[in-house]
């Protein structure tokens, strides 16, 4: 963390005001295309669903009338979904081709790539984003970028993931309308429309350990212990197949941070010896939003929700240098893991 002191993220941000400029201009569009297509999209649903009660068949006039105002729509929507997917690969070329600089000036030795990928295993094997229940159920996964950074003579690996939990997508007939609002109005008002098909957006790493562990544990934000959602199916999945439960450590500070499930008590406490709670507890201070950490076997994997996309330049970060110094902070938190928990 040191090394920030010298970083000019002044310089940086004014060295970019051009180029985020460009990105927030097409941002604006981009919303306003967003809003108007997908609108037009919850519309024609409504349509389809009502339109034989408003409109009156019978009559012959009306009908006409009808079909020549829907095919005048249908031309207008054309247009309009056209500019909506130009504005939308324009913004994400502009959007890779900036974080590349940023990534370049802030981590020279860095490798960023904005289409690499880890594998989907990793994902499922973390356990924190559900689990493969009896149905088969697990999870689908896409990542918007990796970062590979030289550790020592090793190679740390994070990526800006989006990821979807199959238990959540169960749509019977009681939760019916949980199919548009997913996708045709969370799109309006979400921080990003990639972001809205997940359950989960932001960082997502691992590392592998010393040493292997028999059993499994997952540490999440105590906050977030009950919340609805991903995290209460993905704690409901493990307590169905492997019968994890909830672990109280004696570790006041620690569990104000984290609530602890895992399927072998035992082998949890071998895992979250005071030592590690502590290095844990200093990790999550150091940082400045949630985490959500596993071990499992001989990896450790971390994750944080970071709706605007975890290698994707925030919104605030298109004109205030401290958000880029937030960036590094982040990575550098990777860093820190990597070079902590081994």
């Amino acid at each position: 963390m040191e090394e920030s002191q010298n970083i000019d993220f002044k310089g940086i941000s004014l060295h970019m005001k051009k180029e985020m400029s460009r990105i927030r201009m097409l941002r604006i569009v981009f919303r306003i295309l967003t809003s108007i297509v997908y609108l037009c999209t919850v519309v024609w649903f409504g349509f389809c669903i009502f339109g034989g009660f408003l409109v009156d068949r019978t009559d012959y006039e009306t009908s006409v009338t009808t079909g020549k105002y829907l095919m005048i729509g249908f031309a207008v929507f054309f247009v309009l979904h056209f500019a909506f997917m130009k504005c939308f690969a324009a913004l994400n070329k502009r959007e890779t081709y900036t974080m590349g600089h940023i990534i370049y000036l802030l981590f020279p030795g860095a490798r960023y790539n904005p289409s690499g990928s880890i594998q989907p295993k990793v994902f499922a094997d973390s356990r924190l984003f559900g689990t493969a229940l009896s149905s088969g159920n697990s999870v689908s996964s896409t990542c918007y970028g990796r970062l590979d950074i030289p550790v020592g003579n090793d190679m740390m690996t994070v990526v800006d993931a989006g990821v979807t939990s199959a238990n959540s997508k169960d749509f019977s007939a009681f939760n019916f309308l949980e199919v548009p609002y997913q996708y045709f109005i969370r799109p309006i008002f979400g921080v990003r429309i990639e972001s809205t098909m997940h359950s989960f957006r932001g960082m997502f790493g691992c590392c592998k350990l010393n040493r292997t562990f028999r059993g499994y544990v997952m540490l999440l934000p105590d906050h977030l212990e009950n919340k609805i959602g991903y995290l209460a199916q993905t704690i409901q999945g493990m307590k169905e197949k492997y019968g994890a439960k909830f672990v109280h450590l004696e570790d006041p500070e620690f569990e104000r941070h984290f609530a602890v499930y895992a399927d072998d008590e035992v082998e949890a406490r071998m895992v979250l010896t005071p030592a590690m709670m502590r290095k844990l507890t200093a990790l999550r201070k150091s940082f400045s939003r949630d985490l959500m950490l596993s071990f499992n076997g001989n990896m450790f994997y971390y994750a944080s929700d970071t709706p605007d996309g975890f290698l994707r330049p925030g919104r605030k970060s298109l004109d205030d240098e401290h958000l880029l110094e937030q960036l590094y902070r982040e990575v550098n938190f990777c860093l820190t893991v990597e070079n902590g928990i081994k």
